[in-house]
């Protein structure tokens, strides 16, 4: 979709959000909600998909708010498979891959960021969107220990993301390209690969227009505290260790921080930090109610009982073994609700899918004969030469004209001459089907179009003929004319590898003229040319039958 087409007001708007959001600022869920407030009024099923999934994204960068999250992101999905957004489509897959990661479901996760990829194959190739779900792919790899894997999807998320600078998190997602990379390489002992990833954060710090808050978030102090630590750059460590320990003791946190809360913690019991550990702990606890989240009490729980096993207090380890039973019961409750919804998720999202493919179809169909119309002929024509072209294999374009016809309609009545098309037309559908590489739509009264594709001309013409004879099989002859012309059909074909800028037009054009010449000279037989333009060379060079 394109903003500008929705006026100067939705445009200020849309720049005020992603603005905003930019900057992860405070005040993104308010402009958000204006842009969706905006898009109510004009009622436009792909700025409302584009709105509420800006909504659902601004609840999960900086609220605890995890019913009006996941309510956005549901009304976005909604809108955008309708109108068939497939950019913001594969954005929404990926929350509901994070979602699923946060509720202690890996699989479920999996599966929704692999479907947002296939979403991706329709969008622009240097969209940076691949990017955020290898990203959270690489997640899942390295909580299960297949840390080279992992390390392999962030390097290819790294990639992608480099690809559109436009986004308006592209310095944030970069910064934790370098923090995922850097993480992985401490843990396969890589000391020269922490180094440059360090490094990389710095310079990126240096940047043109990045947003200086970004390197005050908690997994980008984080992984400074711990790579320094590794590099044994001490002075470094502690600077970045401090103004951690600030932040976790003072603030309150969104869903995305509290794993990054628990490895931390982790890390200072390493290091022998308890005091700050327990503060941690105790002030994480505000966040947690707010989310209401099983498994991330779950793993808070888990914490508490490691740490208070150090500490030797009993009491505290017993309760926090009390809470970990606890949240294990409400996470088994809630694995079953959240299934169910997932599950309500799926079968809504396929019944949406179904219902647009099938009105795809329409569009692309022709009512009489079930052939592809001129749509669908263009729209598979360009894909066609343009893989014809970059595997420079040959590409053939067949004009097929009924002779006769006319004729043969004025005599017997538009009923019996539609007949006569359709069973002309299941005559060509069963080429289609016997041979996978043929495709053809009807261009219009009784002409028909062919694509072949990666076919010598023997095997072409062994086709054409065959549809021919076929034809000829039916005997549509005119009683009313018994020495008059029968119903037969003739074939113009021209084949060869496109060239760069060959599109259907050119192939049509020489098509047309060969059929011109079948028709002037004998109808219902077959010319196959291999170049564009007609002379009585190319004519003497033509494959007859």
């Amino acid at each position: 979709m394109k903003i500008q087409d929705y006026g100067q007001d939705v445009v200020l708007l849309n720049e005020e959000m992603l603005s905003e959001r930019a900057k992860m600022s405070g005040n993104l869920i308010g402009a958000c909600n204006k842009l969706l407030k905006r898009a109510k009024e004009i009622d436009n099923i792909n700025l409302l998909g584009y709105s509420y999934y800006y909504v659902a994204d601004a609840y999960y960068l900086l609220s605890t708010d995890y019913r009006k999250f996941n309510t956005n992101l549901l009304k976005a999905i909604e809108y955008l498979q309708t109108c068939g957004d497939n950019e913001h489509l594969a954005r929404c897959y990926n929350l509901l891959g994070i979602d699923a990661l946060n509720h202690g479901n890996p699989e479920l996760a999996l599966d929704f960021f692999l479907s947002g990829l296939k979403y991706c194959e329709a969008i622009d190739k240097n969209s940076s969107i691949p990017g955020f779900l290898k990203f959270n792919i690489g997640q899942i790899y390295y909580d299960n220990g297949e840390i080279k894997q992992a390390l392999g999807y962030i390097r290819s998320a790294y990639r992608d993301i480099r690809k559109n600078k436009k986004d308006s998190l592209y310095y944030r997602n970069l910064l934790y390209c370098y923090c995922f990379q850097a993480d992985c390489y401490i843990i396969l002992d890589k000391k020269d690969s922490v180094e440059k990833c360090l490094q990389g954060i710095e310079q990126l710090e240096q940047a043109d227009g990045v947003n200086l808050d970004l390197f005050q978030d908690l997994p980008v102090l984080d992984i400074k505290m711990r790579g320094y630590h590794y590099l044994g750059e001490m002075e470094l460590y502690e600077k970045y260790s401090d103004m951690l320990s600030y932040q976790l003791q003072n603030n309150k946190f969104p869903l995305d921080s509290m794993e990054d809360i628990y490895v931390v913690c982790r890390f200072f019991m390493k290091v022998g930090r308890y005091g700050e550990v327990k503060r941690i702990i105790k002030n994480s606890e505000r966040s947690l109610k707010e989310l209401n989240i099983p498994n991330l009490a779950k793993g808070h729980a888990k914490l508490r009982i490691e740490f208070y096993e150090k500490m030797k207090e009993t009491k505290e380890k017993n309760q926090a073994l009390l809470d970990y039973y606890n949240a294990s019961l409400e996470q088994e409750k809630e694995s079953i609700v959240n299934y169910k919804f997932f599950m309500n998720i799926r079968n809504r999202l396929s019944s949406i899918e179904k219902e647009n493919i099938m009105l795809i179809k329409q569009a692309e169909t022709d009512p009489l004969t079930g052939l592809g119309n001129r749509y669908g002929l263009n729209k598979y024509a360009d894909k066609a030469f343009e893989e014809a072209y970059a595997g420079q294999y040959s590409l053939a374009v067949e004009i097929l004209d009924v002779d006769n016809f006319k004729l043969y309609n004025d005599t017997y009545g538009h009923q019996v001459g539609d007949l006569c098309l359709k069973k002309i037309s299941e005559i060509i559908s069963n080429l289609c089907t016997v041979r996978k590489t043929v495709h053809a739509y009807r261009y219009g009264g009784d002409e028909f179009v062919l694509i072949y594709e990666n076919m010598n001309d023997e095997e072409i013409m062994e086709c054409a003929t065959s549809l021919r004879d076929q034809v000829a099989s039916l005997k549509f002859d005119n009683r009313r004319y018994p020495s008059g012309p029968v119903v037969t059909i003739s074939q113009g074909i021209r084949n060869s590898v496109p060239g760069e800028t060959n599109k259907l037009w050119d192939y049509m054009y020489a098509a047309d003229n060969a059929l011109y010449d079948v028709k002037e000279h004998k109808k219902g037989e077959v010319v196959l040319l291999h170049k564009a333009i007609i002379s009585q060379k190319s004519l003497d060079e033509a494959q007859h039958s």
